[in-house]
């Protein structure tokens, strides 16, 4: 979901000013004569994405948010999905090992049911 990785200017640029960050993106037309924000992340001071929003409908409706939580080395440790209704779906807890290296994402439903998990994997070649 997250476009994190994709841009990660975007939290060098919320680190750099010390100050929090909010990106909207937008989509528009081909004739330009219609704009509507389609995507939206904020960053804290850290440069670390807490909060991402995705819109349907021309921008009129919220697709889903989500909320991301940090431990105090700085890793990825919660993230909580919220529907479309502003309800949470799912939340995913990540676990690291001894290097900081992100080994496994737990899946849990809006009950707190663990519903599945990824193993991450690393081989060198």
């Amino acid at each position: 979901m997250s476009a994190y990785a994709d841009y990660p200017e975007r939290s060098k640029l919320a680190k750099s000013k010390g100050r929090k960050l909010t990106v909207k993106e937008w989509k528009t037309t081909p004739d330009g004569k219609s704009k509507w924000v389609d995507h939206i992340e904020v960053y804290n001071a850290q440069g670390q994405l807490i909060e991402e929003f995705e819109y349907g409908d021309y921008g009129r409706h919220l697709t889903w948010r989500s909320e991301y939580f940090y431990n105090a080395k700085g890793q990825l440790e919660k993230e909580i999905i919220y529907n479309e209704r502003n309800k949470p779906s799912k939340v995913r807890k990540y676990e690291y090992d001894s290097n900081g290296v992100c080994t496994r994402r737990l899946n849990y439903g809006a009950n707190g049911i663990l519903n599945s998990y990824r193993q991450f994997e690393f081989s060198y070649e």
